[in-house]
C-alpha cells in the first residue's frame, strides 16, 4: 500500500493537472476569473470522488495490527496449520469437524484457508472441486486479501472471509498460531527515504512545472510561488538522494 506522503503527492499532481486543464477549457468561453472559479469547482468534485473511491478500496484491503501479525505467524507454519487449528477450535465449541487435506468439513460446509496469495478463479475452482468430492455443498474460504474473482457454480455456494474477519473468527475459537517471530521494525527515516524514491522524481518535476505555470496564471501569487519552490526543492533532493544511493550501491558491488 502507498504511504500517506505518496498518496498526497499523487492527489496534488492530479488536482493541479485537472485544474490547469479545466481552466484552459473554460478560458475559451469566459473571463479568466470565472474560468478559474469553474475549474476550482470541477477539481474539487473530481478530487472528492477519487478520494471516496480510494478510501473504499483502502478500507477493503486494510488489516489491523493483530490480523497482520496473525498472517505473519502463519507464514512460518506448514500448509495444514490453518485447517488444523480451525478444526481444534471448532471441536472445543462442541462441533464435530473433519479434516481432509487443507479443508475442514462440518456437515455440508467446508472451510479452506488461502493466506499465501490472492484468491483467483483457478484456486477457487480447485477448492470447489475438492469440496464437492467430499459431499459438501458450501465452501467458506478464508483469505488475507479480497478475492480477485470467484466462479459462480449452480447449486454451490462460495463465501469468502478476509482480513480482520479471519482474525476475529480464529481469535474467537482460540485458534491463533503461536507467536514465534517478530518482523523487523522499519527504519526511523524509512518513510522519508520512500518520499525521495526514484519513482517520485518525475512526479516532483511535473508538480514543480504545474505550480510554476499556475504562479504565472495567478500573476505570481505568493502561495503558488512557494509551492513551486517546494516542489522544485523536492525534485532536486530526490535526484541527489538517488544519485548518492546508486553510487553507494556501485561501490559496494565493486568491493565484493
Amino acid at each position: 500500500m502507498k504511504s500517506k506522503f505518496a498518496k498526497f503527492v499523487d492527489a496534488t499532481v492530479g488536482a493541479v493537472l485537472i485544474f490547469a486543464a479545466a481552466t484552459a477549457v473554460f478560458r475559451y468561453f469566459t473571463t479568466l476569473d470565472l474560468a478559474m472559479f469553474a475549474a476550482s469547482c470541477v477539481t474539487f468534485c473530481s478530487v472528492l470522488m477519487l478520494t471516496f473511491r480510494s478510501r473504499k478500496k483502502s478500507n477493503a484491503q486494510k488489516l489491523s495490527a493483530s490480523a497482520d501479525r496473525m498472517f505473519f505467524d502463519f507464514m512460518f507454519e506448514n500448509d495444514a496449520a490453518p485447517a488444523r487449528l480451525l478444526c481444534r477450535g471448532l471441536s472445543e465449541k462442541g462441533l464435530s469437524p473433519v479434516v481432509h487435506g487443507r479443508g475442514v468439513y462440518v456437515g455440508n460446509t467446508a472451510a479452506f484457508a488461502v493466506f499465501d496469495r490472492q484468491l483467483d478463479d483457478k484456486t477457487a475452482a480447485r477448492i470447489i472441486s475438492r469440496t464437492k468430492h467430499y459431499g459438501a455443498t458450501k465452501a467458506v474460504i478464508f483469505c488475507k486479501l479480497p478475492p480477485s474473482s470467484i466462479p459462480d457454480i449452480d447449486g454451490f455456494t462460495v463465501k469468502t472471509v478476509y482480513g480482520d474477519g479471519v482474525y476475529r473468527l480464529y481469535a474467537s475459537l482460540g485458534a491463533l498460531p503461536k507467536h514465534k517471530y517478530d518482523s523487523k521494525r522499519k527504519r526511523k527515516f524509512g518513510a522519508f527515504a520512500n518520499a525521495l524514491g526514484k519513482d517520485k522524481i518525475a512526479r516532483y518535476l511535473l508538480l514543480a512545472a504545474s505550480m510554476t505555470a499556475l504562479s504565472v496564471l495567478f500573476r505570481h501569487s505568493i502561495t503558488t510561488v512557494i509551492c513551486a519552490g517546494v516542489c522544485a526543492a523536492l525534485f532536486v533532493a530526490s535526484s541527489v538522494f538517488n544519485i548518492i544511493k546508486a553510487a553507494k550501491s556501485k561501490r559496494r558491488d565493486d568491493e565484493r
